[in-house]
């Protein structure tokens, strides 16, 4: 199976490490505005493996030449986010498998018409929702699974980070979606997966950046906390859960994973694993069998984008309640 790579920024540079790494595919092609060299390394604000491209890798600054390639099976997108729209319509159009980093799109819109063309193509489609790979998440979606949804009494997801100063183009809502869509959709899917939709949304900022303090409520009362964003430059980044029962807590907390219960805490073992090795190995098997990509459906990727707008206009309200139907 041959891939080809639209855009070699922070998050390309480690899609490209873990597809070398693939048995049976091989990393055809790359576009980028200039070609990977070791002397250019990929900027971000984490540790994420990648490396300067092989030679053996068809490099070009043209990425209509990748998705037109009738050797290439399928696209991976690591684009910023208002480009996703236009290189997806022409992968579906030339009969490409597609994967596409979150978020999906910059609005529901986009993502409807999207949904539709791939429903359309008979195409894989996946959004890479890197988390939904990630031990520490799978851990929670199994205890939510184990306990059941209606046990769970309180639930907060945070993740923050400094401004993205590193990026060209994060920091442009216009062209990431801002914190909200581009960072904490990654929290606002993982709710979602674990509950389900809302009945009722609202949001305050919580920082002089791009913040939020979100609240999703349920039937029952429960309600799902995520907060986060982009702080002051000098924040370092950081990514935290907690799920509470009434005789039990699982805690995501600086990396280590707590499960405590009948008043005893334990840590839990986390294996070694590379989540974007994980997530797109899945992506093939997908592509290989024509089956859909059941971990990680884009309609559910499609129902992030919707709740991350839904909970900026509540917060650019100041804080009013909004329904999500």
């Amino acid at each position: 199976m041959k891939i080809g790579l639209i855009g070699y920024g922070f998050m390309g540079g480690a899609h490209a490490a873990a597809i070398a790494q693939l048995p049976g595919v091989t990393l055809a092609a790359v576009a980028s505005r200039t070609r990977p060299s070791e002397d250019g390394p990929v900027r971000g604000n984490l540790d994420l493996k990648a490396g300067p491209l092989s030679d053996s890798v068809h490099w070009t600054p043209n990425w209509q030449e990748i998705v037109d390639d009738p050797e290439i099976d399928a696209i991976d997108i690591c684009l910023p986010t208002h480009l996703h729209k236009q290189v997806i319509e022409r992968a579906f159009a030339k009969g490409k498998h597609v994967l596409c980093e979150k978020p999906m799109a910059l609005t529901p819109d986009d993502c409807t018409e999207l949904l539709a063309l791939a429903e359309k193509s008979g195409r894989t489609f996946m959004i890479a929702q890197v988390l939904r790979w990630m031990f520490p998440y799978q851990f929670a979606l199994e205890f939510v699974r184990t306990v059941g949804r209606d046990a769970v009494t309180a639930c907060t997801l945070q993740r923050s980070t400094g401004y993205p100063q590193w990026s060209q183009w994060l920091g442009k809502k216009e062209v990431s979606g801002g914190a909200v869509l581009d960072l904490l959709s990654h929290d606002l899917d993982q709710a979602l997966q674990w509950f389900g939709e809302p009945d009722r949304v609202s949001a305050v900022s919580i920082g002089e950046v791009d913040t939020m303090r979100a609240t999703m409520s349920y039937s029952g009362g429960m309600q799902v906390v995520v907060e986060g964003g982009w702080m002051q430059p000098d924040v370092p980044f950081s990514a935290n859960y907690t799920l509470e029962t009434t005789d039990s807590k699982l805690a995501f907390q600086d990396g280590k994973l707590y499960l405590t219960r009948n008043e005893e805490t334990e840590e839990v073992e986390q294996p070694e694993q590379d989540a974007y090795f994980d997530e797109i190995a899945y992506f093939v098997h997908c592509c290989r069998k024509a089956e859909l990509p059941t971990m990680c459906l884009p309609a559910d990727s499609a129902k992030a984008v919707k709740l991350a707008l839904l909970l900026e206009q509540s917060r650019d309200e100041n804080g009013r309640e909004l329904s999500w139907r």
